[in-house]
């Protein structure tokens, strides 16, 4: 039989033992892995920037253009000749006709346009084609640079010169006649001109419209324009011809527009120029035909005419420009300082104005 000091003992070694076994295994374990920090969120490497595609330049831009004008034919020279040396490869097709005729064919072709641009069309009839939605707006690079009163505020249309209306007086006619140059509205209906004076037909020219609506808007209807026909001698359908005849001496004067009569004093033709006070004038506008077959081009165009490039190839030939800080210095150019023009009141509609005038004075 065991003794107590021996069991005692050997349990106090049993205990040691274990004790021992666990410190061993306790210090075996790896230690435990330090705390880390997350990892940082994976980021998308910076895109690679990609250069502007550099604009070509004008002498490397190919393509068509097709122009319906009303302009005058010189200054459509000017204006053409600027825009091909800087556009050399733009094909360019173009029809010259007066106002109306022009406004007639846009408004015929509206639902398959053959042309991109109207050019040198006077603002009433350009309202016209706005309202009808024949043109488009588009506002060229050098809009905000034109006076506001020569824009429509919409972009709709762009005006580039103003056009003044006046006469032609031939003064060596009216001195063998005996008769003053008639310098005043009141004047140009006195019977002692009687069968004296041509003007263009308001149903077939831009200009003769332009006489005659303000004339009727002016007067408040048909009184004056009735006194004013029982001097005409021939009503034309050119806008340019009344000055032509007054010049060659085929009438003593002829109304017409202000490119028109300086350009035949220029000439050396014994004619006197007359703005008269009260002036009746119209704005020389060109817009963007609603769905043309070549916007891209028309733009281009567009842009040039009112660029300051392009308001110095105007001033060659127009009156008064649009830009007021394009000063072309002329002593046989008129100042608009030195005019009075006639506000119009009202917008007429110019196809019953036509008719209803021709039912009054055709012969």
């Amino acid at each position: 039989m065991r003794s107590p000091e021996k069991s005692r003992l050997g349990h106090s070694l049993f205990l040691f033992l274990v004790l021992a076994a666990l410190i061993v295994t306790s210090c075996a374990q790896p230690p435990a892995p330090a705390t880390q920090p997350p990892p940082a969120p994976t980021q998308a490497p910076p895109p690679t920037a990609v250069p502007p595609t550099p604009e070509p330049k004008p002498e490397d831009i190919k393509g068509s253009l097709t122009l319906y004008t009303a302009a005058n034919e010189v200054m459509e020279a000017a204006v053409l000749e600027g825009f091909q040396k800087k556009y050399p490869g733009i094909t360019i097709e173009r029809v010259n006709m007066s106002s109306g005729p022009i406004a007639s064919r846009v408004l015929a072709e509206m639902d398959n346009p053959k042309a991109d641009v109207i050019w040198g069309l006077f603002e009433s009839y350009m309202m016209t084609l706005r309202e009808k939605g024949a043109i488009e707006p588009y506002k060229p690079k050098d809009f905000d640079a034109v006076d506001p009163q020569f824009v429509d505020p919409d972009g709709f249309y762009t005006g580039h010169d103003v056009t003044l209306m006046g006469w032609a007086a031939n003064t060596q006619i009216l001195t063998e006649k005996g008769l003053d140059v008639p310098l005043t509205w009141e004047d140009l209906v006195k019977e002692e001109y009687k069968g004296m004076v041509s003007v263009a037909s308001p149903a077939q020219s831009g200009t003769g419209m332009t006489f005659m609506t303000c004339l009727y808007d002016m007067n408040g209807g048909w009184d004056y324009i009735d006194k004013l026909n029982k001097n005409i001698f021939q009503y034309n359908s050119s806008g340019g011809a009344s000055g032509r005849q007054a010049a060659r001496g085929e009438v003593s004067i002829g109304m017409t527009y202000d490119t028109a009569i300086l350009g035949l004093q220029g000439e050396g033709f014994p004619v006197q120029v007359v703005f008269p006070p009260n002036d009746c004038y119209t704005v020389e506008t060109s817009a963007l035909i609603n769905k043309a077959p070549h916007p891209e081009t028309a733009k281009l165009f567009l842009d040039y005419l009112i660029s300051k490039e392009g308001m110095f190839a105007l001033a060659k030939v127009a009156a008064v420009l649009t830009r007021p800080d394009v000063v072309v210095v002329s002593s046989a150019k008129p100042q608009l300082a030195d005019l009075t023009l006639y506000k119009m009141k009202n917008v007429y509609d110019l196809e019953k104005f036509a008719n209803d005038w021709l039912a009054r004075y055709s012969k």
